[in-house]
C-alpha cells in the first residue's frame, strides 16, 4: 500500500496567490483547478454557490514540500492566525535556513520567534507568512 500525506490549507479566498507564491519559493510542480473550470452539469452539483474564481483545489509538490489547499467554502470561514499549527522546514546548513527566512520576511512576514540558538544546539525560529501561515525554520546541527 502507497500512502502520501499533504497539507492541505483552507484559505479565505487568496489560495490561487498562496499557491503562486509558494511555488515561487519552493519550485515543483503547480497544479490549480478553479470552481469555474468544472463542467457546467457538475457545478450544478455543488451544495454551495459557487464563485468561478475560487480555487477547488490546488497542489505544489517539489523536492522540499507537499502542500494541498483551496479558498474556503464558507466566506464565513474563520482566517489563517497561524495557531496551533506550524508547517517545519528543515534545512541541512545555516545558508538553506536563513534562505527561506529571508524569503517570508522579505516578502511582507513576520518574526514569531527568531532564528537563533536553541537548547538542544540547533538554530530554530518561527516566522508567519504573508497570508498567515506559520513556518518553523530549523537548521541541523552536522
Amino acid at each position: 500500500m502507497s500512502v502520501k500525506s499533504y497539507t492541505y490549507i483552507s484559505f479565505p479566498g487568496t489560495a490561487k496567490e498562496a499557491f503562486e507564491y509558494y511555488h515561487s519559493i519552493f519550485g515543483g510542480e503547480l497544479e490549480i483547478l478553479t470552481y469555474g473550470q468544472f463542467p457546467e452539469e457538475m457545478a450544478s452539483e455543488f451544495p454551495f454557490e459557487l464563485n468561478p474564481d475560487a480555487v477547488a483545489n490546488a497542489t505544489l509538490v517539489s523536492d522540499v514540500i507537499s502542500l494541498a489547499g483551496g479558498d474556503a467554502m464558507d466566506e464565513s470561514a474563520p482566517g489563517l492566525d497561524g495557531t496551533p499549527y506550524s508547517l517545519l522546514l528543515i534545512a541541512e546548513d545555516e545558508a538553506g535556513g536563513r534562505h527561506y527566512w529571508d524569503t517570508f520576511l522579505d516578502t511582507g512576514g513576520e518574526v514569531v520567534l527568531p532564528l537563533e540558538l536553541a537548547p538542544w544546539g540547533e538554530l530554530y525560529g518561527h516566522v508567519r507568512d504573508r497570508f498567515g501561515i506559520s513556518w518553523a525554520i530549523n537548521v541541523s546541527a552536522n
